[in-house]
């Protein structure tokens, strides 16, 4: 898989997961010791091949594997929190989730094998090379993920715009480990996820807009749950 972005192919370097690099020539980027192969390559050449939105760098890494739920199970049980995306569609959205969950120290991710963004280029660069870092799990029923992660002990939370548990109120609610169901943008949680969650957590908000967008909302709730006060 061809990354692209400084952000991704500094990840990329710094988890091991680069197998050649390659720079447009002119490009005001700077690596120090770079142990995999090297190419700069002129502006033609490199854009032909990489395209314009890459901020000068990309690289050649492993294709991206996802993990497997029942065998990452076991080990689930020992982090704190993992997230589940209901059917994200938007690669940049999905990206942006990634990044946010392993800002805050979540680095376990469950998403459904059908009507869900890949990942894709686009998904790690809006991740900002995250990717590198996150277990990724593709399950095919994504119901079916959250009945296991509650049979060891996880509690649910479902980010809900008209959840009845205000989020800075949450606090004495939440129980871990924890796992945070976003939903996707418009259709929000199916509601065969949202009657399996344990408490429906609602972002106060004073705007005149009806909602943040799933990535914007899955910071504020990963901040709020693993990062902040107690939980720091």
């Amino acid at each position: 898989m061809i990354v692209s972005g400084r952000n991704p192919v500094f990840e990329a370097l710094a988890s091991g997961k680069a197998k050649k690099v390659f720079v447009r020539h002119g490009a005001s980027v700077h690596f120090d010791n770079v142990d995999v192969p090297f190419e700069v390559l002129g502006r033609s050449v490199f854009e032909e091949r990489f395209g314009l939105e890459t901020q000068g760098v990309a690289a050649l890494t492993d294709d991206f594997e996802y993990a497997d739920f029942k065998e990452a199970l076991p080990g689930l049980k020992k982090e704190k929190g993992v997230v589940l995306l209901d059917k994200i569609q938007d690669p940049h959205n999905f990206g942006a989730v990634i990044r946010a969950a392993h800002c805050f120290g979540i680095n376990n991710i469950i998403v459904p094998r059908h009507d869900q963004a890949k990942v894709t280029q686009a998904v790690y660069k809006a991740s900002a090379g995250a990717v590198f870092y996150v277990n990724i799990m593709e399950v095919v029923n994504l119901g079916a993920a959250v009945d296991y992660l509650k049979a060891e002990g996880f509690s649910i939370a479902a980010a809900d715009a008209a959840g009845d548990v205000r989020l800075d109120k949450a606090a004495g609610k939440i129980k871990y480990p924890l796992g945070i169901i976003i939903g996707s943008e418009g259709r929000g949680i199916r509601e065969s996820l949202l009657q399996r969650a344990d408490v429906r957590l609602t972002i106060p908000m004073k705007a005149k807009i009806d909602s943040l967008n799933a990535a914007m909302s899955g910071a504020v709730i990963f901040y709020q749950m693993f990062a902040a006060g107690e939980n720091l």
